[in-house]
């Protein structure tokens, strides 16, 4: 599978709009038990590097589940969204210091953010204009990054939130060039959706800056 372009990417600010209705009362992964599966499933991986990680961020962290399974390890938390951060992220998070930016989009939204260990990368790549450009961007500001995006998914899929579809090995590419080195990667059929026709995978990295 090669990496093809889905669609045409919308404007900045029809972009905002786009997701304030599609989300209005924000997103929450638990309505799709396949998304569960996965960010759990990303918890996991990030959680075997827990010894490294002392500070990270999600800056498209949605309802925040994924950062806040991993809190616990943290000494300082960076949250933002472009719908923004939903009171009950802030308030699951663990981390011993929590910093919150206000609605803004990637990669607009690193402007003001201080480095940290990591930053969670989680089914976002995917709907960035220009995602080369944000990989190599995530480099000045992360010493590792978590990566996760549908495999492969289809061009007539119909999901307008997508602008790119890749398969493993273009993503492997694409963090090599960006100046990542990949340090392990599994990719995740959901059990909930196993029977289901066209039904996503997701591919999972976990990368250390070079």
């Amino acid at each position: 599978m090669a990496r093809i372009r889905l669609r045409e990417s919308r404007s900045a600010d029809d972009e905002a709009a786009y997701y304030a209705r599609v989300y209005p009362d924000g997103y929450r992964h638990d309505r799709w038990a396949d998304h569960v599966e996965r960010v759990k499933a990303s918890a996991d991986m990030i959680e075997r590097y827990a010894g490294q990680i002392r500070s990270a961020a999600d800056l498209s962290c949605g309802d925040g589940a994924l950062l806040n399974m991993i809190s616990r390890h943290l000494t300082r938390a960076v949250l933002g969204d472009l719908n923004g951060v939903p009171a009950s992220a802030a308030v699951s998070c663990k981390a011993h210091v929590l910093e919150t930016i206000g609605a803004a989009a990637l990669p607009d939204s690193l402007t003001h953010m201080e480095p940290v260990d990591l930053f969670i990368l989680s089914e976002t790549l995917e709907h960035i204009d220009d995602p080369d450009a944000l990989l190599a961007r995530l480099t000045e500001v992360s010493r590792y990054l978590f990566l996760s995006t549908p495999v492969a998914e289809r061009a007539d899929s119909g999901n307008l939130e997508h602008y790119w579809s890749w398969g493993v090995p273009d993503v492997h590419e694409m963090l090599l060039a960006a100046g990542w080195t990949p340090l392990e990667q599994h990719t995740l059929r959901p059990e909930s959706t196993r029977n289901l026709p066209d039904a996503y995978r997701y591919q999972l990295w976990l990368a250390v800056k070079r």
